[in-house]
């Protein structure tokens, strides 16, 4: 059953029309995706449903029994109010009956101890008793007692640990930890329609793996806007994308979409070419009936012409289908070859006041390395990459940045934009080029006619976003260090950056949420845990799935403990551990030592293929024996990782 219709909405901004004979359904119980680039309306609809905007054209109808709840962007909070105390509000009828229960059994209590049993009294008294009755059934029947229980379950997969709730007060929060507040307090009101614009923005990886859960087992409706295909993929069962202002539904996740879209464009561009070869035919056969008309003066030609021509003009011309709109193009170039060996990090330490952020971290990239850092928020991940970047000083330790290395920092929220100048003169700060040269690059990262003279004060995140990624674009760098970069970007332009990223032949080091794009992007993760760096030597998912088994094993090895704790005593059991701690200590060493030797194999086979040294006969044999030791111990290595897995 329908709760929500949307018929041929149309929505204009000014001479812009922004949604044109849109139209959306939302069953009871569904979860709904609006997809689409950025500016085609989806937060617009957000709008127009919670009565924020007006429309021009068409029907908008919530059933009249249905609660709806949407996140704002700027949420209006008492800033004297702690995180919880806040929380707490939702639950203020909740509050009222506990109040109005104990004002009743204090009632019947005192009514107890009256001695005197008048009928007046006893119908009081029994009244009282009822309503107390009814009351509690209801408070019962609702979240009842749990909602304390419920707000910190609910804060913590938010990502706000028990302390925090109580001792922080939201004039002493972030934008972004505002926004989690208020997510957290429209998941506690429970609502039936659940309007999300962006959910996962602001959210670490814990945070987000813990929303999926709770939406998933949520009882009412879901319509979400989001750029993250992750989430999509795991919360979603159809999704409606936003083309040219209209609607096109698709019955499954993003998965589905990305195939079925595809499908859709190929049957379409049949049927365009099909209709396209029709009507040459008919316009050279018109053509032909004219010729023929003038040359043998025949007025029945005339009229055989006309009627086709009648005949053509009926036809309803489809559009040439387009898979996808305009987008943005992105080539990461750089000339620079630099060295083998990118960036070395010792012993990095970082504390701010109390707070200890991380100590003894150690990791390095080499040339054309893709690595990803990823843990919870507050954990240090911005603030390594910007201690790289000698934005900030470590309380102990070195970066040293490798020779001919050239690199180029892009961040959330970058503040390196003059905003006053126009796109143009911002462009021209990074790169020499010419006002012609400087407007193909704009228009090629979707900046097209007037835009070009706005103000970077005037530019959306999003917009902000496009023009940082032409700025490191056009400079020759060959080290890049990203942080969030997929965010405000939209699903093609989120596309783009991963196609380029992929073929980029530089080194690049990044912190992000995404998933997805972690997925398409790295080649190795450090997930930083615990103040600790630890390395896996794959992507995403493949980090996710080592992960898993490393939980797993712990759970085991505690059970086997726990059953083993009357047979061994305290010696034996400190040895197990001591040997599990040894292997787990060797494996690492062992995995560090086959990613160093491959290299090392990789770099001897361009020596000994190199042009220079095909005749130096004496260096090749010693870089053949070179080769062959290390090779051996290579094979050493694999064998003993395998005895160890």
């Amino acid at each position: 059953m329908a709760i929500l219709n949307i018929n041929n909405l149309k929505k204009e901004y000014g001479i812009e029309t922004v949604l044109k004979d849109f139209s959306l359904n939302v069953n009871q119980g569904e979860s709904v995706a609006l997809i689409g680039p950025n500016g085609s309306g989806k937060t617009t609809i957000f709008r127009i449903i919670t009565g924020q905007e007006y429309f021009s054209e068409g029907t908008v109808s919530v059933r009249n029994d249905i609660e709806v709840g949407y996140l704002d962007q700027l949420p209006d909070f008492n800033s004297e109010l702690t995180i919880y105390q806040e929380l707490e509000k939702v639950f203020a009828e909740v509050k009222r009956q506990i109040k109005e229960m104990q004002r009743l059994e204090e009632k019947i209590a005192h009514h107890g101890e009256k001695a005197e049993e008048s009928e007046a009294h006893s119908d009081d008294l029994e009244t009282t008793m009822r309503e107390y009755s009814e009351l509690q059934h209801k408070f019962e029947k609702g979240v009842g007692y749990e909602y304390q229980s419920k707000i910190r379950q609910v804060a913590a997969g938010m990502g706000f640990d028990e302390e925090e709730i109580h001792i922080k007060t939201l004039d002493q929060l972030s934008g972004g930890e505002k926004t989690r507040v208020g997510l957290a307090k429209l998941l506690l009101m429970e609502p039936d329609l659940l309007l999300l614009d962006e959910p996962t923005n602001h959210l670490d990886l814990k945070s987000v793996e813990w929303l999926e859960t709770y939406l998933n087992s949520y009882q009412g409706s879901l319509l979400i806007i989001s750029h993250d295909r992750y989430f999509l993929d795991n919360t979603i069962e159809r999704i409606v994308e936003i083309k040219n202002g209209r609607n096109e539904d698709y019955s499954g996740n993003y998965s589905y979409y990305q195939k079925e879209r595809k499908r859709r464009y190929e049957q379409r561009l049949r049927e365009y070419k099909n209709q396209q070869k029709k009507i040459k035919e008919l316009e050279d056969a018109i053509e032909q009936l004219y010729i023929w008309g003038r040359s043998r003066d025949s007025e029945k030609m005339f009229k055989r012409a006309k009627a086709m021509e009648k005949r053509l003009e009926r036809i309803d011309r489809l559009e040439k289908p387009r898979l996808k709109g305009r987008k943005m193009k992105l080539e990461l170039d750089t000339e620079i070859r630099g060295g083998d060996d990118v960036l070395f990090v010792e012993n990095l330490a970082k504390s701010f006041d109390d707070l200890k952020l991380f100590a003894d971290l150690n990791f390095e990239l080499h040339r054309s390395d893709k690595a990803a850092i990823i843990g919870d928020n507050g954990t240090g991940k911005s603030t390594i990459l910007r201690i790289i970047m000698g934005e900030i000083t470590a309380d102990q330790g070195r970066v040293k940045i490798g020779t001919n290395i050239y690199s180029a920092y892009y961040r959330q929220e970058f503040e390196g934009f003059n905003p006053e100048d126009d796109l143009n003169t911002a462009l021209q700060r990074e790169t020499a080029v010419t006002n012609s040269k400087a407007r193909d690059m704009l228009a090629s990262f979707l900046f097209t006619g007037e835009d070009v003279f706005k103000k970077v004060n005037q530019l959306s995140g999003g917009e902000k976003s496009r023009l940082r990624l032409l700025q490191l674009m056009s400079g020759n760098y060959n080290f890049l260090i990203l942080d969030e970069p997929t965010n405000h970007l939209d699903l093609a332009s989120r596309e783009v950056l991963e196609e380029a990223l992929q073929e980029y032949q530089g080194t690049i080091l990044i912190v992000s949420h995404d998933r997805y794009f972690l997925d398409k992007v790295v080649d190795y993760i450090y997930e930083l845990d615990r103040q600790e760096l630890n390395k896996y030597f794959g992507d995403y998912s493949y980090y996710k799935e080592k992960k898993k088994k490393q939980i797993a094993a712990q759970e085991q090895q505690a059970n086997e403990e726990q059953k083993s704790e009357g047979k061994l005593d305290y010696e034996a059991q400190k040895e197990a551990r001591s040997q599990e701690m040894r292997r787990q200590k060797r494996l690492q060493e062992l995995e560090a030592g086959i990613e160093r030797l491959e290299k090392e194999l990789s770099a001897l086979e361009s020596e000994m293929t190199a042009e220079k040294n095909i005749d130096n006969y004496e260096l090749l044999q010693q870089l053949k024996d070179d080769y062959q030791t290390k090779n051996d111990k290579l094979e050493e290595y694999y064998q003993e990782w395998e005895e160890l897995i």
